[in-house]
């Protein structure tokens, strides 16, 4: 089970704090992982009002990798941002 300290920090995140968050990103690279998967789910459990942010967030990571969806400054600020949450 997921520490509820650790899901309280997610409490006021919007889509573009999802993407830079490392625990996100490496949920969205491996979605079977349960240890994952349990954590997200119970995090929406606790902040039904997350769904849509996460699912927007997951939408744009998986655009991004299709390099559909976003114009060329858009995908360069997302790779930035996405490469500073993984150096932090």
């Amino acid at each position: 089970m997921a520490r509820l300290d650790n899901i309280l920090k997610y409490e006021f995140f919007h889509a573009e704090d999802f993407i830079s968050d490392t625990f996100f990103l490496e949920w969205v690279a491996s979605p079977s992982n349960q240890e994952y998967c349990a954590f997200w789910n119970q995090l929406i459990d606790i902040y039904p009002d997350k769904y849509f942010e996460i699912e927007t967030a997951k939408e744009i990571l998986q655009n991004s990798c299709e390099g559909q969806g976003l114009n060329p400054f858009e995908e360069e600020e997302l790779w930035r941002k996405i490469n500073k949450s993984l150096l932090s």
